[in-house]
């Protein structure tokens, strides 16, 4: 993929700047959330029309059920924005979709809600 994210920076080092802005901050905000969160894994998915974050979540307000989110974050996401303030749109996308969408969806059979 032929990319260069805003400021021109390298794709990899715009890449590493936002998982270690995302690292960082994720595991506290779920944390921080009414529904106490914690992060169980996030995966860099590089396919053919950009990179991919899926990051599998639960909430101790609900056992047993874990919540997968993922986003484009090259091209979408570092076309416009800078590593860190891209990692916090991710980071408030992830909890807006948690409250209005997932929390009120059955889990499928395997104990996942998924975007």
């Amino acid at each position: 993929m032929d990319h260069t994210p805003r400021g021109g920076m390298e794709m990899d080092e715009w890449l590493a700047q936002f998982q270690r802005s995302l690292e960082r901050s994720l595991p506290k905000s779920l944390a921080l959330e009414e529904d106490q969160g914690s992060l169980q894994e996030m995966l860099v998915d590089r396919r053919e029309q950009g990179i991919w974050i899926t990051v599998t979540f639960s909430m101790a307000s609900h056992p047993g059920v874990a919540f997968e989110w993922q986003q484009n974050v090259v091209p979408e996401l570092s076309t416009d924005w800078d590593p860190a303030f891209a990692a916090m749109l991710f980071r408030t996308h992830l909890i807006e979709w948690y409250h209005t969408e997932a929390k009120r969806r059955p889990p499928t059979a395997d104990g996942v809600v998924r975007d």
